[in-house]
């Protein structure tokens, strides 16, 4: 790597990625390594740093201010430090035909290398504004370091969220809520069956009203930038033998949430389902959201928004207009709970986050590009 106070974005990338990050609940080593070489690698560049345990987990945050000689608009550069699971047999670290391979490369330790670079230099300015960065933990999983972060941040006014996007801004994605609904039946050998009740069959009606009934009504109001709205039962857990009739059963559902969707009335049209079920004679409930986030929608006339389209037409020769995409993000506790207006933004493709070939391109790392 170059001097520290000249950091070198592709470099700092590659040593980034060596780095193991793989979120703790899906086998990893965890952030708190990734979360230390950047906290040293901010401090080089004259930062004010603080490192910060988020309370559900052990597991941490890293927070850097760069003061500045005005008195604008502070600005925060977040990324997430976790990544998700390698490859069964992961290939070698390697730098191909202007691209870098190597898990973590677009999601999203490509745009934490261009903010690192970027604090870099404006450290060596004499009117630089004043710049927070926040590397935070657990955004594959259950997005628990961007809550906490909330807590942690000095006050910012605006917010750039670092994912693969191609470089285009974004300002609008979806929320999320994840649940479980509960069927319950009675145990009895499969030899008497008719004695029993079936809780995997009550589940499977469930499943299939989600299926036939709900999710075609939720498609029907697709949000312009974002997409539909959807539902998915996504897992299910019942049974304890092939001779046992089940006595209970759980279905692990996905509830996508469009722009302007309220959680609560989303929930509503879930317990509605349940409520026709029970009517029927099914003994099934639903449990409390673990995860619930609200989606993103930041105005089209909002000055972050208007900055970011500018710089992006200028930096790519064509006029652009910040969009919507389906997935979540950081942004929605940064913007959807803490009322910080975002735009998410980063070099690589989603495409490729997280697949057996990761890679992002080195121009949108280092500089103009579409990475």
């Amino acid at each position: 790597m170059t001097a520290a106070h000249e950091l070198e974005p592709v470099e700092l990338l590659e040593q980034l990625v060596r780095i193991d990050s793989v979120n703790a609940s899906m086998g990893g080593q965890g952030e708190r390594a990734m979360v230390e070489a950047v906290a040293h690698i901010l401090v080089a560049s004259g930062c004010e740093v603080r490192t910060y345990d988020v309370p559900s987990a052990d597991r941490p945050n890293v927070v850097a201010t760069l003061p500045g000689r005005d008195t604008g608009r502070t600005l925060l550069l977040e990324a997430h430090m976790d990544t998700v699971a390698m490859p069964r047999e992961p290939g070698p670290i390697r730098r191909v035909d202007g691209r870098l391979y190597a898990r973590g490369a677009c999601d999203t330790k490509g745009s934490a290398a261009a903010m690192l670079a970027a604090l870099s230099r404006l450290s060596r300015l004499d009117d630089r504004p004043s710049v927070v960065f926040a590397g935070v933990s657990d955004e594959e999983a259950a997005m628990t370091g961007s809550r906490a972060l909330l807590e942690q941040l000095p006050a910012v006014d605006a917010a750039i969220v670092g994912e693969p996007t191609s470089l285009r801004p974004v300002r609008a994605h979806n929320g999320m809520l994840r649940f479980r609904i509960i069927a319950r039946g009675t145990a009895a050998h499969t030899s008497r069956a008719h004695l029993g009740v079936n809780a995997i069959a009550a589940a499977a009606r469930v499943v299939l009203a989600i299926q036939d009934e709900l999710l075609p009504e939720l498609q029907q109001r697709s949000h312009p930038l974002a997409g539909p709205a959807l539902v998915t039962a996504a897992m299910i857990d019942g049974g304890v033998a092939p001779n046992l009739v089940p006595a209970w059963c759980a279905v692990h559902v996905d509830r996508r949430l469009a722009p302007g969707e309220d959680a609560a009335k989303a929930l509503a049209g879930i317990d509605a389902l349940l409520e026709a079920a029970r009517a029927g004679g099914d003994d099934v409930s639903r449990e409390e959201p673990t995860i619930a986030l609200p989606a993103v929608e930041i105005p089209a006339d909002d000055p972050l928004v208007a900055e970011a389209e500018a710089v992006v037409s200028a930096e790519l020769g064509i006029e652009i207009s910040a969009g919507g995409v389906p997935y979540g993000t950081d942004a929605s506790n940064l913007s959807g709970v803490g009322g910080i207006s975002c735009v998410v933004r980063g070099p690589g493709c989603l495409g490729r986050a997280g697949s057996e070939e990761e890679w992002v391109g080195l121009g949108g790392v280092g500089g103009a590009g579409r990475g």
